[in-house]
């Protein structure tokens, strides 16, 4: 063993002591390997035959009525019978934000992570805000009903008067206008990406309402779609309802005239009740029937093996890369 162990010794003293002559020796000397060429590599997006990945969240909820992703990748459960506000970080840390309220209906998250929570009783309304730090401020108190609310940039608030069909208009102030009244239910409004108020109607047609209360036709979704969504690239989904026991999202028309059949975007478990898109685009699932928020991710972002640089990874069914106009079934 001795022997053994010598002849080891021996055999790493001549590579070490060749390696010290091969660094030392000017003919072979040379410059480190420049690394411009590693770092400057392409970044293409990778794209992997996959189904996407569908995950429930260690949440439990008993009936959630709406959810929000904010910016930050924290995702607000606004649920009715529990009677509070879930916010589960992206490490799946799970905390309440606001508990013990009733009549809760709908919520907001802006851009700092502030959450705006619509509870509607039979003839009044409140919104409230809570601040990332867990302070609460009762902002407007209605006299009616409220359906459903939007948020506009310099922080107006859209409200929908659940009985009467009304669109009103909440300013900074508290000053309350009333912006239109219609002659069927509104299902949802929201501010789209051009700052502008759009109101879903219970026909399925879109309609714009400028800021002196002037109606006009903006497109068309199927009837009696219940949400609207903001698609990270500014167009519009809707959440609609089919007869074989699934949902489905389906991109909103901007034609003039209803077109007989709507693009679908994705497949959902009928019964979801909300919907949510986080930065890069993936779903959130809020679903009462279930008691279940469910995450369907299909883009991730993965740190470059050479460079640590951010890229973009998508699971995609099909063989070709992911276009605009592929649905995305689950």
């Amino acid at each position: 063993m001795l022997s053994q162990f010598s002849r080891v010794r021996y055999l790493f003293s001549i590579f070490c002591y060749g390696s010290i002559l091969a660094l030392s020796s000017p003919a072979l000397a040379k410059e480190p390997p420049d690394l411009g060429a590693v770092s400057n590599h392409d970044h293409a997006p990778i794209f992997v035959q996959s189904r996407p990945v569908i995950e429930r969240l260690p949440v439990k909820v008993i009936q959630p009525v709406d959810l929000s992703v904010g910016r930050s990748g924290h995702v607000f459960i606004a649920d009715k019978i529990a009677k509070c506000v879930f916010r589960l970080d992206p490490d799946g840390t799970v905390s309440l934000p606001l508990t013990d309220i009733d009549d809760l209906r709908r919520i907001l998250v802006d851009a700092d992570d502030n959450v705006y929570v619509l509870t509607s009783g039979d003839h009044e309304s409140q919104i409230r805000l809570v601040n990332p730090i867990g302070q609460i401020t009762v902002l407007h108190e209605l006299n009616f009903a409220a359906s459903c609310f939007a948020r506009d940039s310099i922080g107006q608030f859209i409200v929908v008067a659940k009985d009467a069909n009304r669109i009103v208009l909440n300013s900074i102030e508290g000053d309350v206008t009333e912006l239109t009244r219609l002659q069927q239910p509104v299902a949802d409004v929201i501010v789209n990406a051009g700052g502008q108020t759009e109101a879903l109607l219970a026909s399925g047609e879109l309609i714009h309402i400028s800021a002196g209360g002037e109606v006009t036709a903006s497109g068309f979704t199927t009837p009696g779609s219940s949400r609207l969504l903001v698609q990270p690239d500014g167009s519009l989904i809707a959440l609609a309802r089919r007869a074989n026991g699934m949902a489905k999202l389906v991109s909103v028309s901007r034609a003039g005239v209803r077109p007989q059949e709507f693009a679908t975007f994705a497949t959902v478990p009928e019964g979801t009740q909300a919907v949510g898109f986080d930065s890069l685009g993936n779903l959130c699932l809020a679903n009462p029937d279930l008691r279940a928020i469910t995450r369907v991710t299909s883009h991730f972002r993965i740190p470059c093996p050479h460079c640590g640089r951010a890229t973009d990874m998508f699971f995609d069914k099909h063989s070709d890369p992911i276009t605009s106009g592929d649905p995305r079934n689950f």
